[in-house]
């Protein structure tokens, strides 16, 4: 189940990498408000609400708001997106006051019948707009206690099955037992039990035997149920009770398509050391993005376990999601164990544990699933969810209402009340359609004496500062894509709604592994009615009405229209997929999201959402929401952005007519000095940057000017460090594809060419990226620069070069991309004392022959005796005088060290004797005839 509200204690725990357990320390440190200032704060707002809505003072209010929000966050010692979340807040929450208050004041009795549903459905709207900026409202985490060791308690691991198949459970089989390696790597002592909770045989299912052989083969217990009930809660219980996991015991649950990382039991068990906890959730991501559907489902997912997750379990609120959950048995326990009674029965035992209980959520990517890959199957997933988290309102009505003793706390009523209203969007978004067409059709309203200035005045604030604070909290963390499959969704809520009313239970049904065979256009049979319906209401007012009043409503179709043809697109999309998979079935499967290493022939695992892609154009948010006002303008504003997003000047792919002098690892005064000793202008200059680092802008315009080109090596480590976001799986599955994405349009700004090395020498074992350690293999290089130069392209950074640079270019087929995807090559040649050195000659044909055609950017540094050297640079300028494919040479100014200020470093410079200086001046003098200028 993966409901779309709430959040998580992000950073709190940590496993060291010595295998001891340990708890990290909060940021700050934490504070328990007293009473007292709990409810003086509640008061505060309560009376604010009051003043604001008996005086509706407008947009002035909510400008002094933002102000004094900055101020009071800035005492309060936040700063930076913390400070504009707090203002931002405080600025929504009074607009939606004011709004709300105008509102009702001009509500029209007469008309209730349209005016009542409509108020309703804009207060759901403002209630669940302020309640996400409740949620996201900067919180210091509880301090995290240490009462025992987690991996001294048994561990049983429930892989609740059906009907998906031997393929998909046995992808999240071999992902677990590695996961169980590692930890017991760790924790020698640790015992994780593994179980598959086999409920096929109950369902029918025809792989339910294969399910068996297949736990049979790979050591894993497995238990099939005889007699079915409860659903997937039933299913584990039964094999809960029957395997004993009780008392002290920790359960980890996976749906049978999650496939856990290595490190999940590392990360996720960890902060059971607070015995006070009950459950420790971590994200559901898709691994299946190449799907349209899936794509657009991912990020509607990352909305709720990137943005709202972490917000609410610094709340206390966090909800079991039904998988990538920990657990704790003793917690269950006193509740009778996990709800047979729902279809969203992790949601429903949240809110039973939450008042004794404290939850933690993990914001790392720990495991990976599968989306839906097809509309029919998305809309049925969300109907399920939507069931299951009305039906918890139905049934749990007075626990989220009603204060008592021992029950909930208000702000875990507040957070889960927010989460299960949120699926009535359905109904709202349905009002939201019809209100305009009745009122463009036949004239009726729900308001009376409202006039048009009455109306910009308090609805302009409120809607341009929730737009702006929505965009603000969810910017990296999600896409437009996530708005607008939301709101597709209607049909499917709605009639989860009607069945919640009515008191249908209706079936438990898991979501299709497969395409179905049903047409996405039979999904979209609403959609284009609604479509219809508002381009005929336009058509009406356009031709009959003419008036501010319908004009405003003939903008809100506008948008109405615009947020409806998206969700088509995505129908055209998941339609041109369903073609295709009927003319190959087979290039149409979805991969088995298999943790590589499980065999000798099992997949890699595909890239994971890991943070999200951000929107190719920057105005997709901005298009959004000033379509509510401006209307036709809409079509304007998204037909410039692409402008915005094309990069760039070219990037430097033809070679010179002679090759460049250049200069690496210098800074700006150490160039400007060796180029008046060398008397070179040097045509090029490069230097190292980390991943987390910013393009210094500065620097580059400094080469630029001067009349070079800037090489710069992206190196994706944390102070010099590696870690498990280093690594060319990492890179492929999308770990770190905020950071490049951040890269590419900085390069793109930059918009002038530059060279640019990535997963530099990652064929040999010491590099931060390598291919060849720390589990990475040699095709791993080839995906994760794919997918680099994809995101590169896709942030319009059309005016980088992609420079291959391994440490042996003339051997390195095992580990090389595609050569079309390779803009250059870079030849190292470091030459270090008590060594036999190159010949240089012999090294640039090799790596020419290894790819043909590319031109060669040549790195070179030496260190030894001076006569030594001197005579080496003269054979190195020989061999480049020789060719015609070689685009630079560079001088590496402190060679292969890292400490740029040591003395090791100082002497591969080329001004440490006369000979290598004369040398270092023959060469690079002689490269572009005469100089570099």
């Amino acid at each position: 189940m993966s409901t779309q509200l709430s959040t998580a204690e992000t950073g709190s725990f940590s496993t060291a990498e010595t295998g001891s357990f340990t708890t990290a320390t909060p940021p700050r440190p934490y504070r328990e408000p007293g009473r007292r200032t709990v409810w003086a704060s509640r008061v505060v707002i309560a009376l604010a609400a009051a003043a604001i809505a008996w005086f509706q003072p407008g947009p002035l209010l909510a400008l002094a708001t933002l102000l004094l929000g900055v101020g009071f966050a800035w005492v309060g010692g936040w700063h930076g997106r913390e400070l504009r979340l707090i203002a931002l807040a405080l600025g929504v929450y009074v607009s939606a006051v004011d709004y709300l208050s105008w509102r009702l004041s001009v509500l029209s009795w007469a008309g209730w019948w349209i005016g009542v549903p409509l108020f309703l459905a804009e207060l759901h709207a403002a209630v669940h707009t302020v309640g996400l900026h409740a949620t996201v409202w900067p919180h210091r985490p509880r301090r995290a206690r240490q009462d025992l060791d987690p991996s001294r308690l048994p561990v049983f691991v429930f892989v609740p099955t059906v009907d998906e198949g031997t393929a998909v459970v046995e992808a999240t089989l071999h992902g677990v037992l590695a996961a169980r390696r590692r930890y017991l790597a760790e924790f020698p002592h640790a015992a994780i039990t593994v179980l598959v909770c086999n409920d096929g045989g109950v369902a029918g299912a025809d792989c339910s035997d294969a399910v068996e052989q297949l736990c049979a083969r790979l050591d894993v217990r497995c238990v099939t149920r005889t007699v079915g009930g409860g659903a997937k809660a039933g299913n584990i219980e039964h094999a809960r009770q029957l395997v004993g996991g009780s008392g002290d015991a920790l359960l980890v649950v996976f749906d049978a398509d999650q496939v856990p990382r290595e490190d999940f039991f590392l990360h996720s068990l960890a902060p059971m050391a607070d015995a006070t906890v009950g459950w420790v959730q971590s994200g559901q991501f898709y691994g299946n993005r190449h799907n349209p559907v899936a794509r657009w489902a991912d990020d509607q997912q990352s909305l709720f376990y990137r943005l709202l997750c972490p917000g609410k379990a610094l709340h206390d609120s966090a909800f079991i999601c039904g998988t990538n959950v920990v657990l704790r048995a003793a917690a269950l326990d006193e509740i009778g164990g996990l709800p047979t009674d729902s279809v969203t029965e992790d949601f429903a035992a949240s809110i039973r544990l939450a008042p004794r209980w404290h939850s933690v959520y993990l914001p790392e990517v720990l495991a990976v699933g599968l989306g839906p890959v097809d509309l029919p199957s998305y809309l049925k997933q969300q109907e399920r969810w939507a069931r299951g988290t009305l039906s918890v309102l139905r049934s749990h009505w007075r626990d989220l209402l009603l204060p008592r003793r021992g029950g909930l706390r208000a702000q875990q009523r507040f957070q889960y009340g927010l989460a299960v209203t949120h699926y009535l969007a359905g109904v709202r978004d349905l009002v939201f359609l019809v209100a305009p067409v009745l009122y463009l059709a036949t004239g009726a309203t729900g308001v009376r004496g409202a006039t048009l200035g009455s109306f910009l005045a308090h609805f302009v604030p409120y809607y341009l500062l929730a737009t702006l604070a929505f965009a603000h909290a969810a910017w990296r963390t999600t896409s437009w894509r996530s708005v607008v499959v939301g709101f597709g969704s209607f049909p499917a809520l709605i009639r989860a709604a009607w069945m919640t009313l009515v008191g249908t239970r209706g079936l438990f049904t898991i979501t299709p592994k497969q395409r179905t065979a049903a047409s996405p256009w039979r999904t979209a049979r609403w959609h284009l009615a609604a479509l219809a319906a508002c381009l005929g209401s336009l058509g009406l007012a356009v031709a009959l009405r003419h008036s501010p009043a319908y004009y405003l409503a003939a903008f809100w179709l506008v948008y109405l229209c615009v947020m409806i043809g998206s969700h088509l697109w995505l129908v055209l999309q998941d339609a041109r997929a369903a073609r295709t998979a009927a003319r190959s079935p087979a290039a149409a499967e979805e991969p088995p999201l298999v943790v590589r290493g499980e065999g000798p022939s099992a997949p890699r695992r595909p890239r994971p959402s890991g943070r999200r892609r951000l929107p190719r154009r920057r105005a997709a948010w901005i298009g959004l929401g000033v379509t509510a006002l401006v209307g036709a303008a809409v079509l304007g504003t998204l037909s410039t952005a692409g402008a915005a997003s094309t990069g760039g000047g070219p990037a430097p792919l033809a070679r010179p007519a002679h090759p460049r002098a250049g200069l690496g690892s210098a800074t700006l005064g150490q160039s400007g000095t060796l180029s008046a000793a060398l008397g070179v202008s040097f045509g090029v200059q490069g230097r190292t940057q980390e991943l987390g680092a910013s393009l210094d802008t500065d620097w580059a315009e400094a080469v630029r000017t001067g009349g070079g080109v800037p090489w710069i090596t992206l190196v994706i480590s944390r102070n010099g460090r590696g870690g498990l976001d280093s690594s060319l799986t990492a890179v492929a599955n999308g770990v770190d594809d905020a950071a490049l994405l951040r890269w590419g349009r900085s390069l793109a700004g930059y918009a002038h060419p530059v060279y640019l090395t990535v997963l530099p020498e990652d064929d040999r074992d010491y590099a931060i990226s390598s291919a060849v350690a720390r589990g990475g293999i040699p095709q791993d290089s080839a995906r994760a620069w794919q997918h680099i130069r994809k995101l590169l392209r896709q942030a319009g950074a059309s005016n980088a070069a992609l420079v291959w640079n391994p440490a042996d270019p003339a051997h390195d087929r095992p580990y090389a991309p595609a050569p079309g995807s390779v803009d250059a090559v870079g030849v190292t040649l470091f030459e270090y004392p008590g060594t036999r050195w190159t010949d240089p000659a012999a090294a640039l044909a090799e790596a020419a022959a290894a790819h043909p055609g590319k031109p060669l950017l040549v790195t070179t540094s030496v260190a030894g005796a001076p006569e030594q050297r001197a005579a080496w640079l003269d054979r190195l300028g020989a061999a480049v005088a020789d060719r015609r494919d070689v685009a630079a040479v560079v001088y590496q100014l402190t060679g292969p060290e890292t400490d740029t200020a040591s003395a090791a470093a100082r002497r591969w410079s080329p001004l440490t004797d006369p000979l290598t200086g004369a040398a270092a001046a023959r060469l690079l003098r002689g490269l572009p005839e005469g100089s570099g200028r």
